[in-house]
C-alpha cells in the first residue's frame, strides 16, 4: 500500500516544484485601463483674432510603450444659443482631428512645447461657440478615456483700450485710460462688461482683477518701491458666466518711488578747533537715509553746501572757514530715493580756534 502511494505524491511536490519556480514573485497583471494615458490634462481654449488656441498637457510615461503617440481633438460648432435639439446637453462630437506626435515640429497650426500641446483651430467660426474633447493613444494602441468637454464662444473683440497712462507714486500706480464703447470692427456694443488688467513684473505677468470693473481707471497699491512695472488693458464682453478679453492696449511702465522725506537730525552743536568748525548732531531716525548734506552761510552773505557728497557719519569738519568769523550752520538728511529732509534748526557761532 505505502509503494502505491510514493508516486503521486511525488508527481504532486515535482508539481508544486514546477508552480513555485514558474510564478516567482510576480505581481498581479493590471488591466489594460490602468495602463491606457490618462485624460487630457488642464484643456483650456483662448479666443483669438485668427481663430481659438486650444492646448492641453500631455503626461509623461514610465516605458516608450506607454508614451503618448497620438492625440485627437474632437469638435463641435454650435450657435450661441446652444444646440436647437437639445440647448442644455453637451453635443455628440464625431469629428475629429488627428495628430502624431512623433511628427510633431512646431509647425503649422500645432505644435508641441514643453509637455504642452498648442493647436489654432481656424476653423473655429465667429459668433458661435467651440466644443472639444481630447482623446490619448499610446505607443501600443491602447487609447485613453476622453477629457472632460470644453466650450468656449469665439465671439468679435473689443476694441483696444486707447490712451493707457501710468503715473507711479509712492508705493502705487495710477492707471487712466479712455473709455471703450465699440467693438473690433467698429460698431457698438451693449455687452461690453468693464476692464481688466494685466501687469508684468518682478514676479511675473499676473491679471490684477478677476471680475472686471466699469470705470476706466485703476489704482495699484500691490507695488514696491523701486521696482519696474509693466501694465495693459482690456476691455472685456460677456458671455453667460465667462468675460472675453478683447484687444489689448499698448503696455505701459511706471517705477513707483519713495516720495516721503526722511526726519530731519537734531541738536546740531558746533565747537571751534584748529583744524576748523566741528559739528555734531543727532542722526534722523529713519532707517533709509543715505547722508546728510551741511550747509553754511557766513553773516551776511548766500547759504551754500559744504559737502560734495553726502556725509555718512553724524560728525563733520568745516575747514574753509576763516578766523573771527561768524558762521551761521544747518544740516539736512538725504534718504536712499533722493528725498530730503527739514533741515535742522540753524546753530550761530564765531569760530576762534
Amino acid at each position: 500500500m505505502a509503494r502505491r502511494l510514493m508516486a503521486p505524491v511525488s508527481l504532486m511536490m515535482f508539481a508544486l516544484a514546477v508552480l513555485a519556480v514558474g510564478c516567482g514573485i510576480k505581481s498581479p497583471p493590471q488591466p489594460s485601463s490602468l495602463l491606457a494615458p490618462p485624460p487630457a490634462q488642464n484643456l483650456e481654449a483662448e479666443p483669438r483674432a485668427d481663430g481659438m488656441m486650444v492646448s492641453f498637457g500631455v503626461p509623461g510615461a514610465p516605458t516608450p510603450q506607454r508614451a503618448v503617440r497620438e492625440v485627437r481633438i474632437y469638435y463641435a460648432y454650435l450657435p450661441l444659443t446652444g444646440d436647437p435639439a437639445c440647448p442644455p446637453c453637451p453635443p455628440v462630437m464625431r469629428r475629429y482631428r488627428e495628430f502624431d506626435l512623433r511628427q510633431m515640429v512646431k509647425s503649422g497650426p500645432a505644435e508641441m512645447q514643453g509637455g504642452r500641446f498648442r493647436f489654432l483651430d481656424k476653423n473655429a467660426p465667429m459668433n458661435q461657440e467651440a466644443v472639444y474633447q481630447v482623446e490619448m493613444i499610446d505607443a501600443s494602441g491602447r487609447r485613453g478615456p476622453r477629457s472632460s468637454v470644453l466650450r468656449m464662444p469665439r465671439l468679435v473683440p473689443a476694441a483696444a483700450p486707447k490712451g493707457l497712462q501710468a503715473k507711479a507714486s509712492d508705493k502705487e500706480v495710477r492707471l487712466f485710460w479712455r473709455k471703450v464703447t465699440t467693438l473690433q470692427d467698429g460698431q457698438g456694443s451693449a455687452d461690453l462688461a468693464g476692464y481688466v488688467l494685466l501687469r508684468k513684473g518682478p514676479e511675473g505677468q499676473k491679471q490684477l482683477n478677476m471680475q472686471p470693473f466699469k470705470e476706466p481707471m485703476f489704482v495699484d497699491k500691490t507695488v514696491s518701491n523701486g521696482r519696474e512695472y509693466a501694465y495693459q488693458v482690456f476691455a472685456t464682453r460677456q458671455f453667460r458666466e465667462m468675460y472675453m478679453r478683447g484687444q489689448g492696449s499698448d503696455w505701459v511702465s511706471a517705477k513707483p518711488r519713495d516720495l516721503t522725506p526722511p526726519k530731519p537730525p537734531l541738536d546740531l552743536a558746533a565747537a571751534s578747533t584748529k583744524e576748523g568748525v566741528f559739528l555734531r548732531f543727532t542722526p534722523s531716525p529713519d532707517q533709509d537715509v543715505a547722508g546728510y548734506n551741511i550747509f553754511r552761510q557766513k553773516k551776511g552773505g548766500p547759504w551754500m553746501q559744504v559737502n560734495q557728497t553726502p556725509v555718512k557719519e553724524n560728525v563733520f569738519v568745516d575747514k574753509a572757514v576763516q578766523p573771527e568769523a561768524q558762521y551761521f550752520y544747518k544740516v539736512q538728511a538725504v534718504d536712499e530715493a533722493g528725498n530730503a529732509s527739514k533741515f535742522s534748526e540753524v546753530l550761530d557761532l564765531v569760530h576762534l580756534p
